[in-house]
């Protein structure tokens, strides 16, 4: 079957690509003639040619369910950009030296709540034992081999603080944080590759006594932020203020790291402690080139595309075209499936239908809804928050295909170098940004949406500003939620044994179950 009329090809601000309005209008125009329209957004970490592939897939399976498919094809991918840029800061000595240090406190400060309860002795594994860890990664090259450092390590609860005690669960005591940035400040070898990625970018260093230029060191290239590692090398904080020791503001920078693990155990929103130590050290250092400048502009497209006053934005010449059926009488049964980043696109579909029917910039019936269908959505549960309190009436049906969380945790980005799924590392790192202390829950982690636990969090100001009360209660309803992989007696439209992030589109359960959907909506 041919793709020909059922493409709709955007780009950078969610121009048209390669078509025209008047393209966009002919697909539309074939589409509307139907009374079942399937609209298909793809993951935005899927390049074009992947895009066109799965497109390719899903063209019989939605066609043989009575539906005429438009897939939009966006943003060029970067899913490649992303693990390769993991892989590559893992092999940096100096990401390796941070993380050294961070790792070895974190499991001790784990082992000290689990053997000595609140307060309890630090309880480092010695260096050793910690490179043995680390290695067990194997060659850094090879990321689908190798094994999770400290993996067995207890899942904790944090104990209850004594009536009149001090301190708080997995916290720091002020001489625990003085030891901790002594051993940062006076690392040798951690300064020595500090000094050689300085001397790579040709930039001035401040020294261990305040002297100007770079002392003498083999230039070393380094993946670290352009403007964290000017802090250090000027010797700045965060605000500005200038006059600290160089390694004096890398070792603050690492403190905050350690303290952010903790927090996070705290509020039982880690993904494991080796997987949240990386997380933090490349949010702390390397964020940008981890990929959240792309995860950001990535999610702006799918914003864009929708902006009013222009001639050339896929999303927005789309809903005219559906409002205008639509006010034409039309009686069309429209199903929007997004995968991934796709959800995020489906939610800035759905509020730009709600606020061009309020401001009266395309009218649409009172009755006119939509059935949504997301596969392992990366949108955040604010971001899907918002868009209930706009479009909650625009949803007739809803339902959610994502993995349960051993799942979900089994699923390897980046083999041992980082051994979770794209969306613990979206939830855990792209969308965050430097200042933030926690991570921001995402829909499609099957974590935060569990009814029972998660006490803490659901107890934390981070619950309310991710509204994670309003989406679970939604998702809760019967039928809105399936896990995969599901049991073979899993109801029709309600199956899939999808086991990684990116199979969802692929999977024929899944598959099946999507064409029940569209055929009983």
């Amino acid at each position: 079957m041919s793709l020909e009329g059922h493409i709709i090809s955007t780009g950078a601000d969610g121009r048209l690509v390669g078509m025209t309005p008047e393209d966009v209008t002919g697909v539309m125009d074939r589409a509307l003639r139907c009374d079942r329209v399937v609209m298909h957004f793809h993951g935005g970490l899927v390049d074009a040619a992947r895009g066109i592939k799965i497109a390719e897939g899903l063209l019989p399976v939605y066609t043989r369910a009575g539906a005429y498919p438009v897939f939009f094809v966006w943003r060029a991918g970067a899913f490649e950009i992303v693990r390769n840029n993991l892989l590559e800061i893992a092999r940096e000595e100096l990401f390796d030296r941070l993380m050294r240090r961070v790792l070895g406190w974190a499991v001790g400060k784990v082992r000290g709540e689990e053997e000595g309860g609140r307060g309890g002795p630090v309880q480092r594994p010695s260096q050793q034992e910690l490179g043995e860890q680390l290695n067990a990664r194997k060659r850094l090259t090879d990321p689908d081999g190798g094994s999770e450092p400290f993996a067995d390590e207890p899942v904790l609860q944090p104990a209850e603080p004594e009536p009149g005690g001090e301190g708080e669960p997995f916290g720091l005591t002020l001489a625990e944080e003085q030891q901790f940035l002594a051993e940062v400040q006076t690392d040798a070898e951690l300064q020595r590759q500090v000094v050689g990625v300085v001397a790579h970018r040709e930039m001035e260093w401040t020294g261990l006594e305040g002297a100007r230029g770079v002392p003498e060191a083999e230039p070393v290239p380094s993946m670290i932020d352009a403007d964290v590692l000017a802090q250090i090398a000027e010797g700045t904080d965060d605000e500005g203020a200038r006059g600290l020791v160089s390694m004096t503001v890398l070792a603050r920078k690492a403190l905050q790291v350690l303290r952010a693990v903790l927090l996070r155990y705290r509020t039982e929103t880690d993904s494991g402690i080796y997987p949240t130590v990386v997380e933090e050290v490349l949010r702390a250092f390397y964020l940008a080139n981890a990929g959240g400048a792309l995860w950001q502009a990535m999610k702006k497209e799918t914003l864009d595309t929708f902006a009013a006053g222009h001639t050339d934005r896929g999303g927005g010449l789309v809903l005219d075209r559906l409002a205008a059926a639509y006010a034409d009488g039309a009686a069309i049964k429209t199903t929007l499936v997004g995968h991934s980043t796709g959800g995020v696109f489906i939610d800035n579909l759905l509020t730009a239908v709600a606020r061009s029917h309020q401001e009266g910039t395309r009218p649409w019936p009172e009755n006119a809804q939509f059935q949504v269908c997301y596969l392992a959505p990366a949108c955040t549960t604010q971001h899907f928050a918002q868009t209930l309190d706009a479009a909650s009436d625009l949803i007739g049906r809803f339902r959610m295909f994502t993995m349960t969380d051993d799942a979900e945790r089994a699923d390897r980005l980046a083999g041992a170098v980082y051994p979770r799924s794209l969306l613990y590392l979206v939830s855990g790192l792209l969308e965050r940004d430097r200042g933030a202390s926690a991570v921001a829950p995402v829909l499609g982690l099957s974590r935060y949406l569990a009814l029972q636990g998660l006490e803490r969090l659901l107890a934390s100001e981070l619950a309310t500003t991710s509204r994670l009360d309003a989406v679970r209660k939604y998702s809760s309803q019967m039928g809105r939620v399936v896990l995969s992989p599901t049991a073979l007696d899993a109801p029709e439209g309600a199956k899939s044994s999808a086991i990684s992030h990116g199979a969802f589109d692929d999977d024929e359960l899944v598959r099946a179950s999507i064409a029940q959907l569209i055929q009983s909506w």
